[in-house]
């Protein structure tokens, strides 16, 4: 019995129940372009990976205990003689606010905070290496083909190579040759580039610099639950741990030019190498838990997605009752998401084409589509979140 009661079972159950929430609230935007590994925004790895199989569920549950588990890892912070404050670094992760809210979401910011981890206890264990040196290059060729955030980690991954014994030309090829093919990948996939510099432009656009200053205190504030905030970063001040200091920087001015909460996760792994950094912050283990605990608890659920549950779901399962085949052509009058290609229908966008118009089998009004009422042959769904019609063939 007492094997069911471990902090390691404790956090499977958690990760079970988070994918729960979030499979209840439906998939969003950003995870159907990596269960239908859609060609963008992202180098291609970790999105072919989901989308070899698509299934939600499965996802939702394999990154939410994984992100958890990494608990461990960050135990391996310090020696393991100091029991006490690896458990605290170890509660710290867990009650981040954004590795709570992250865990059972299929976003490729918590894949490239856990990859990002492993670089920062590399960087602080300071042992030999050298005999990793392949595993830790192709891990860094992962992490870029993962997502491009990972090149904001690089100064924390370049002090990891250049400090190896080891010839100069082995260290600039670990370090150099990931960055040089993530280089010839983004120059003929040049919709990826055009990508990121529309973010850039939405997120600028969209406001004032001082409420994107603002933004980036926010998850700055969410990635530690406050308490590991401002102590990871006055610890990785005064241990002048630069390559922690110059990726936190570089964080932040990529979420000022590109804001997205769940981008908050990516300061998490640096505030944790930073709190380690400084032991004379760690004293006090008890206090700092509990007061991340109280911050935690308040921070969780304000920053917990509100969305839910999406009306997806619902809409194709009742087209699908009322006898529409899956593969038949459905059309969508106003804007959505990737979220409505995540399903049994060719989606279209509804447009004054009466031809495309009467080769679907579904239409859904997102806004007003005049066009479909008292069309023949169109029958309007009941009990479903949005309006829906369908077209039966007798």
């Amino acid at each position: 019995m007492r094997r069911f009661l471990t902090p390691t079972f404790g956090l499977v159950l958690l990760g079970l129940a988070l994918a729960a929430l979030h499979a209840w609230q439906g998939v969003t935007t950003d995870e159907a372009k990596y269960l239908l590994n859609i060609p963008y925004p992202h180098p291609p790895l970790m999105r072919w990976l989901i989308g070899l199989t698509g299934w939600e569920v499965l996802w939702r549950v394999i990154l939410a205990i994984v992100l958890l588990q990494a608990a461990e890892l960050v135990r391996a912070f310090v020696p393991a003689r100091e029991k006490e404050t690896a458990f605290l670094l170890a509660g710290l992760w867990v009650l981040s606010a954004a590795v709570f809210v992250s865990a059972g979401q299929i976003l490729l910011a918590p894949i490239t905070a856990l990859q990002m981890l492993v670089f920062c206890y590399w960087y602080l264990k300071g042992e030999e290496l050298e005999h990793l040196i392949g595993w830790m290059a192709l891990l860094w060729l992962a992490s870029l083909f993962t997502a491009y955030q990972a090149t904001l980690f690089l100064p924390v991954a370049a002090a990891v190579f250049w400090r190896m014994e080891l010839p100069r030309w082995q260290r600039i090829v670990a370090l150099g040759g990931p960055v040089l093919l993530l280089v010839l990948y983004t120059a003929t996939n040049p919709l990826a580039f055009a990508s990121m510099i529309t973010a850039g432009q939405q997120n600028l656009s969209g406001g004032t610099a001082f409420a994107a200053l603002r933004g980036v205190a926010w998850l700055w504030l969410l990635g530690g639950s406050l308490i590991l905030s401002v102590l990871g970063t006055v610890g990785m001040f005064a241990s002048r741990r630069w390559p922690l200091i110059v990726s936190l920087l570089l964080v932040a001015a990529f979420i000022f030019l590109s804001f997205r909460p769940y981008y908050s996760i990516l300061f998490t792994p640096l505030l944790l190498a930073g709190l380690a950094s400084s032991p004379s912050l760690l004293r006090r283990t008890g206090t700092i838990l509990i007061a991340t605990l109280v911050c935690a608890l308040i921070l969780i659920p304000v920053s917990f997605p509100k969305h839910g549950p999406s009306p997806v779901a619902a809409v194709y399962a009742a087209a699908e009752q009322a006898g529409i085949p899956a593969g038949a052509a459905a059309v969508i009058a106003g804007s959505f998401g990737h979220e409505w290609q995540y399903g049994p229908y060719v989606v279209h966008r509804m447009v004054r084409n009466l031809q495309l118009l009467d080769s679907a089998r579904v239409a859904v009004c997102l806004t007003e589509c005049p066009d479909i009422r008292g069309r023949a042959g169109w029958e309007k769904l009941p009990g479903v979140p949005v309006e829906v019609w369908v077209r039966p063939l007798r």
